[in-house]
C-alpha cells in the first residue's frame, strides 16, 4: 500500500466518522472511489505537499459527500492528518500506520457522534 493510498483509506473513514448520522451507504461509496481515484492518480507526483494536501480535501470531501455539511471541528481532524501523513512521508511502515490510525479514530468518531 502507497502512502496516499493509506491516506485515501484514513480520510474516507475520517469524514464519515465526522459526519456522523445517518449513514447513507451509496454517498459513502461515491466518496470511496473518488477518494481512491484522486489516490492513484496522484501516486506518480507524490510529495509531502501533495499528500498534506490530499489529506485535507480528502477529509472534507468525505464528509461533505456524507452529510451534505463540513463541520467546523472536520477542518482540524482534516489537519491532523495532512500533518501526520506528511511527516512520516518515506517511512516504511508509515502506510500501515496512518490507516490504521485514521480507520480506528474515524469508527470511534463514527461511534460517539
Amino acid at each position: 500500500m502507497t502512502q496516499l493510498r493509506a491516506v485515501a483509506v484514513a480520510a474516507f473513514f475520517l469524514g464519515i466518522g465526522m459526519a456522523g448520522e445517518p449513514f447513507a451507504p451509496l454517498h459513502a461509496l461515491l466518496a470511496a472511489a473518488l477518494l481512491l481515484l484522486f489516490a492513484v492518480a496522484l501516486e506518480p507526483r507524490s510529495s509531502p505537499l501533495i499528500i498534506f494536501l490530499f489529506a485535507l480535501a480528502g477529509v472534507l470531501l468525505a464528509c461533505d459527500l456524507q452529510h451534505g455539511e463540513i463541520y467546523p471541528g472536520t477542518g482540524i481532524v482534516a489537519l491532523g492528518l495532512g500533518g501526520l501523513a506528511a511527516s512520516s512521508f518515506g517511512r516504511r511502515t508509515a502506510p500501515a500506520v496512518v490507516a490504521a490510525l485514521g480507520t480506528v479514530v474515524g469508527a470511534g468518531i463514527f461511534l460517539l457522534l
